[in-house]
């Protein structure tokens, strides 16, 4: 606000005791006022801030980590200081609104600061998503999605979401068939559809996207004949391996031998544990061959009875690969305990705080994938009950992790990551660890934890919890308030496997996912060498709807 006097000089008023008065002009004063802009964006509005009016998104907004609402003036937000849009705000160009909210969830951290800047989703993502059609149409589909997710509408089938969604697969058909756009752009608009498809359940659909990504990035590297690819290359490449981890899991961790796909190596020795995120790259890639190990040896499950002495090879690579994990499983145990000792002081930081929680997190995979490691030769589930010590270190430390997550504050939109989380490792032990306690505090822990990748913990507790159901129902034991240990729960009363499908309502409107339960017809101790276990007409399927 400015104030400024009228240019004439006044003149001093004098009075006499006779009450003579000689006048004086008046001194005028006038206020100019700098108004807020009447067509400033959403946001700035709702703060009652002047807006650049910069189009399609408000440079104030960008620089101060806030999501933009764009520039429609007929809706009006309530809380006149929250920092991002409510969901639903109607502007005039979606796409921009929705491909920045995409970059929010994926590219922000919960302070809206870039994440790592030449990460995939740092620089690569916002510089690409800005320049390239096909990656800016992946992103607002993503942001659709993200956007019906937190309206509980992608169980419903969102039309808006799956608009979008249309539009991004027509487009990056369009610039694959003229070339328009880059192979690390079609890659990178691969993975973010794959990662719509996650964020909606539908990890078929994710798959096939993610495979698209690898075959892209497969040619590229092939037509290179021997020149080196570049940087955005190589990370788009690692990001494809997390990826794979996240969608692929134990079932589907070996990618088809024709594509080109796997880490740039990393000496696994004391310098590989430096740094938080170089210590979370050699996990990263330790659990990428340990998955390709199970996955081989998962063909040979049901040839012998145990596969330790038919087939000295494979006791090599599992021995070799429990001792990788092990390994790696030390290097991050140091750098925890100095995370630790950094977090516990008054200058920490959330950064450090969410670092930790990660290397917690990533600890739990470990033990989990060690788990599996160890049970690989063996096709019976008692096989698990002899590893209850590494599923209580599963339980300690995906705990410590959902501890510090849950101190760091939450930021307005939850960052969506391709790096595996907490739930994989927990519903693990709801459904291989038959200790009745600890199989309850796994599902009770997985009950508290909201979505993550493609999975939602309060959908895998749900699952957890009727798995055991399942099994325990037929036990029998010396007294009705004995608690059952592994045990009691006979082979021939284990689940071996299970599938879901992506939620959908059914009649009553409710939310459910069908979920499609296995076990051999013939229990494996009582028609092992007499039945075909590989067969798939010797085990039983069955499918429940189970509410979530």
């Amino acid at each position: 606000m400015e104030e400024f006097r009228n240019n004439r000089q006044p003149q001093p008023s004098t009075s006499s005791k006779s009450g003579s008065k000689t006048a004086a002009p008046e001194t005028k004063r006038s206020r100019v006022v700098v108004s807020q802009s009447k067509r400033g964006c959403v946001t700035c509005k709702t703060r009652r801030v002047k807006c650049d009016e910069q189009k399609p998104l408000c440079r104030r907004c960008v620089q101060a980590g806030r999501l933009c609402g764009g520039y429609s003036h007929e809706s009006q937000l309530s809380g006149a200081l929250q920092p991002a849009l409510k969901i639903g705000i109607r502007t005039d160009n979606h796409t921009e609104r929705l491909s920045y909210l995409a970059a929010q969830v994926l590219s922000l951290d919960n302070d809206g600061r870039p994440l790592q800047q030449d990460c995939v989703w740092g620089r690569i993502f916002v510089q690409l998503s800005n320049q390239v059609e096909c990656v800016k149409a992946a992103a607002a589909a993503f942001g659709a999605a993200y956007e019906s997710s937190l309206n509980n509408a992608i169980a419903k089938g969102s039309s808006s979401a799956w608009r979008y969604y249309g539009s991004a697969l027509t487009t990056l058909q369009s610039d694959l068939n003229s070339k328009a756009a880059g192979r690390e752009s079609l890659a990178l608009a691969s993975m973010i559809l794959a990662c719509v498809e996650i964020l909606s359940q539908h990890e078929r659909n994710a798959l096939t996207h993610f495979l698209g990504a690898v075959q892209i990035l497969t040619q590229t590297y092939q037509s290179c004949h021997g020149v080196p690819p570049t940087d955005i290359l190589d990370k788009i490449n690692d990001e494809l391996v997390r990826i794979n981890l996240l969608i692929g899991s134990y079932a589907l961790s070996q990618t088809p031998s024709a594509m080109f796909l796997d880490f740039q190596e990393i000496d696994i020795g004391n310098d590989a544990f430096r740094e938080p995120e170089l210590a979370i790259n050699t996990a990263m890639l330790c659990l990428h061959r340990s998955y390709q190990f199970i996955e081989s040896a998962a063909r040979l499950r049901y040839t012998y009875p145990s596969w330790k002495e038919q087939d000295p090879v494979m006791c090599k690579g599992q021995s070799d690969a429990v001792t990788e994990c092990r390994s790696v499983l030390d290097g991050l145990t140091a750098v925890a305990t100095r995370l630790q000792a950094r977090y516990s002081g008054a200058a920490s930081t959330r950064r450090e705080s969410e670092e930790l929680a990660e290397i917690y997190a990533i600890r739990a995979q470990l033990r989990s994938t060690i788990i599996f490691l160890l049970c690989a030769h063996s096709p019976f589930q008692t096989a698990y009950d002899e590893h209850l010590d590494e599923f209580r270190a599963v339980v300690s430390d995906a705990a410590a992790s959902a501890r510090l997550m849950r101190r760091a504050k939450p930021g307005v939109y939850k960052r969506f990551s391709t790096r595996p989380g907490i739930v994989g490792p927990l519903f693990i032990v709801s459904m291989k660890c038959r200790d009745t306690p600890l199989r309850a505090l796994a599902t009770t822990m997985l009950n508290e934890q909201g979505r993550e990748g493609p999975t939602d913990g309060r959908i895998m507790a749900a699952i957890g919890a009727r798995l055991a159901s399942l099994e325990t129902s037929a036990c029998n034991t010396s007294s009705p308030c004995t608690t059952l240990a592994a045990c009691d729960v006979l082979e021939g009363q284990r689940v071996h496997g299970y599938g879901v499908s992506p939620p959908r309502v059914d009649g009553d409107g409710r939310s459910v996912v069908d979920v499609r339960f296995s076990r051999p017809k013939v229990p494996l101790l009582l028609g092992w060498g007499q039945v075909d276990y590989s067969c798939l007409d010797n085990w039983t399927f069955w499918s429940e709807a189970i509410d979530i």
